[in-house]
């Protein structure tokens, strides 16, 4: 099921939350809304959902126009950051929920109703806790069956709001690889919003960076990582260090850096402020002389330069060879 969005626009009183917004999702992709708060990201997977409606612009599933219609006649499955599962009722209870309640002429039967309920706790792995509350499971917990609950109708689209936002590192680095094998199993289009760059970058098929309101840019992780289409995007996906010479600035990753004990042609020297294991790697804090932002360095923990390494000595540093030429460019 492919969606498309088409010129759409959106303001509450003066605040404009989105502006001309074009975007195509193909059949079975999982795509990133990724960006910071306010930008606006919610409000479109709201729009698409239907929970609100575009000041102008159009919404199709699949070629079909829904931009009118109501959230029930779209068939969307809606993932919430914080589950709202039914305290009340059982594991097996909630995600039977959907289908209980479709008009009584496409409601299957409780036989079958039971079939597809284990089908689906099966899937999330979770059918050994069929008879649990909400209250005695954990948020991983919680947020896979609330997964399951949105998949119980079989939804054309599957829509999720910082899905893993409200649950601890650990558990959200081991739900986005799970929800990365589970849609290689069912192949449902969806979208999910998201603030965190890691999550973005390890999940989806494809990312949209939006800033104030606009999309900045849409290419796989691969694609906006490498080659950032805004000083924004290279910003927000990741740590970056900024050098100011001769007036110009240079861009590069912690990762992006050459660190030598000596001096060495190409390198600048640079007191050493901070060293922070990291596990496999370790980060090193560095202060240019004449610049006021520090320059981080991330190598790994067994890296020759570390050596005996401690705070107030000198280290040369550049960025390394994938990125020689700006720095050639500039007589370093």
């Amino acid at each position: 099921m492919s969606i498309e969005i088409r010129q759409v626009n959106k303001r509450f009183g003066t605040f404009q939350a989105l502006k001309d917004i074009d975007l195509t999702i193909e059949s079975g992709e999982l795509v990133a809304l990724l960006g910071p708060s306010g930008c606006g990201k919610t409000t479109l997977l709201r729009i698409i959902a239907g929970l609100e409606a575009p000041d102008t612009g159009r919404i199709a599933f699949h070629g079909e126009d829904v931009s009118s219609r109501e959230v029930r006649e779209r068939n969307v499955g809606f993932v919430f950051q914080h589950y709202a599962l039914f305290r009340h009722m059982t594991v097996f209870d909630n995600v039977a929920f959907g289908l209980r309640m479709k008009p009584r002429r496409q409601r299957p039967s409780e036989a079958v109703i039971a079939e597809k309920v284990h089908e689906l706790l099966n899937l999330v792995q979770l059918d050994w806790i069929a008879d649990r509350y909400p209250e005695q499971l954990s948020g991983g917990q919680r947020q896979r069956i609330a997964l399951a609950r949105a998949l119980a109708v079989e939804p054309r689209v599957l829509l999720l709001d910082e899905p893993f936002g409200a649950l601890d590192a650990k558990v959200r680095k081991e739900l986005r690889r799970w929800l990365a094998r589970l849609h290689e199993e069912v192949h449902l289009t969806s979208v999910f919003v998201t603030h965190d760059q890691e999550e973005a970058m390890e999940v989806a098929d494809r990312i949209v960076v939006m800033n104030k309101g606009v999309i900045e840019q849409i290419g796989s992780p691969g694609e906006v990582y490498a080659n950032p289409a805004s000083d924004f995007v290279y910003h927000f996906l990741g740590d970056a260090n900024r050098l100011d010479l001769a007036g110009q600035a240079v861009l590069f990753r912690p990762h992006e850096i050459s660190l030598s004990r000596q001096a060495e042609t190409g390198h600048l020297p640079a007191e050493v402020r901070d060293i922070r294991p990291l596990g496999a790697l370790t980060r090193v804090t560095l202060k240019v002389s004449g610049q006021d932002d520090p320059i981080e360095a991330e190598v790994a923990k067994n890296h020759v330069t570390l050596a005996g390494l401690s705070r107030g000595e000198t280290l040369y540093f550049r960025p390394n060879a994938e990125q020689p030429e700006p720095w050639e460019e500039r007589g370093l």
